[in-house]
């Protein structure tokens, strides 16, 4: 089993390397650290998963069956912008052609 892509070997290593580094006092403390940051993550992914089926549940009352996504195409939007700007440019440029002449 792996964790943050850490092994159980590779955990245990890291475990003694910490021990011999922090003495054996120390490494509660950390171990009591890590502990509060794991809850304090824990008790955050619950509030936001609560908070998100709130939000779900809100939604489930909307019709999105007349939606039209096709009209939300990036390609075809940059295209009809590409387009206008031709467009734009094009008279821009042959009303300019025709005050000189």
């Amino acid at each position: 089993m792996e964790f943050f892509g850490i092994s159980g070997g590779e955990f245990m290593i890291i475990l003694v390397v910490a021990v011999i580094v922090l003495g054996p006092e120390a490494i509660t403390g950390a171990l009591r650290g890590f502990r509060t940051v794991v809850d304090a993550a824990k008790s955050f992914s619950a509030r936001v998963r609560e908070e998100t089926t709130a939000d779900l549940h809100g939604l489930s009352d909307v019709d999105l069956s007349a939606l039209d996504m096709r009209g939300l195409d990036p390609r075809q939007v940059i295209r009809e912008a590409v387009h206008e700007e031709m467009q734009a440019w094009a008279q821009q440029t042959s009303a300019l052609n025709q005050k000189k002449k």
